[in-house]
C-alpha cells in the first residue's frame, strides 16, 4: 500500500525538539515524574517553566465552567508543552495532564531565560516547534469547520499514522473513542458508530488500543 493511495498525513514531526537541544536543555532543567492521573498544570495558572516529555504520554485540553473538556492535543516524548507562557509572560493558556506515567525535563523560568540569552539559535527551535504547531491548528479547524464528523475522524487516524513493517499503517497514539471525540469535536457514540464500520468494512482492526490501517479508508461513508 503506498502513500498516497492512503491520502496519508504524518503527524508534524516539527512539532518535536531535536535531540541535540533536548540533550542542550537537559543541562538546564530538573527531571520530574507524574503518576498517571496527575495535573501538572491548569488553564489561568501563573507559568512556572516549560517542559520537554521524555517518557509517557500528556493530553493538553480547556473545559467550561461546567467542566466539559476538550481536547486540543495529546503529546509524547521529546514535544515540548507550556512554551507560551514561558515566552510571554500571560498565563497559562491550556490545562496539562499525565495520560500515563509520564516523565519531564522542566525548565524554570529564569533558568528558560538564561538558557535562551546563552543560546539564541534556540529562538530559531522554538520559532520552528511553534510554526508547526500553528499548521496543525489551522488544519484542525478547517476539518472542524469543513469536514463532517467521518471525515474528521479520518483525517485524525491518517495523522497520527505511520507505515509498518508490513506494509500497513499504525496509529501512533492509543487514543481512547472519547479521545477521538473530544479531538474531532463529536459524541463518542457518533465515533463509536464510525469506528465500527470502519472495522466492520476491514479498513482498520485495533488490538489492545492499537489502530492499525489495512487499506485506503473511504473519502466519504
Amino acid at each position: 500500500m503506498v502513500l498516497g493511495a492512503l491520502h496519508h498525513e504524518q503527524s508534524t514531526p516539527g512539532s518535536r525538539f531535536s535531540e541535540h537541544w533536548i540533550s542542550r536543555f537537559e543541562e538546564y532543567a530538573v527531571s520530574k515524574a507524574y503518576p498517571r492521573g496527575t495535573l501538572i498544570f491548569s488553564e489561568g495558572d501563573e507559568s512556572d517553566g516549560m517542559f520537554i516529555i521524555r517518557e509517557g504520554k500528556i493530553k493538553v485540553f480547556m473545559s467550561d465552567e461546567s467542566g466539559k473538556e476538550m481536547l486540543i492535543a495529546v503529546l509524547g516524548p521529546g514535544e515540548i508543552v507550556g512554551e507560551v507562557a514561558s515566552l510571554d509572560g500571560q498565563p497559562r493558556t491550556a490545562s496539562v495532564s499525565a495520560l500515563v506515567n509520564t516523565r519531564v525535563a522542566k525548565i524554570g523560568l529564569a533558568e528558560f531565560r538564561q538558557f535562551l540569552e546563552e543560546n539564541p539559535d534556540l529562538a530559531l527551535e522554538i520559532i520552528r516547534v511553534l510554526t508547526s504547531r500553528i499548521r496543525d491548528h489551522s488544519t484542525s479547524i478547517s476539518n472542524l469547520a469543513f469536514k463532517n464528523v467521518y471525515g474528521r475522524v479520518v483525517w485524525l487516524l491518517e495523522k497520527h499514522s505511520a507505515e509498518n513493517d508490513s506494509g500497513s499503517f499504525t496509529v501512533n497514539r492509543k487514543f481512547t473513542q472519547q479521545d477521538i471525540a473530544d479531538m474531532v469535536g463529536s459524541s463518542r457514540e457518533m465515533v463509536s458508530r464510525v469506528i465500527s464500520e470502519l472495522v466492520k468494512g476491514e479498513y482498520i482492526t485495533i488490538d489492545q488500543k492499537i489502530i492499525t490501517i489495512h487499506k485506503p479508508l473511504p473519502r466519504g461513508w
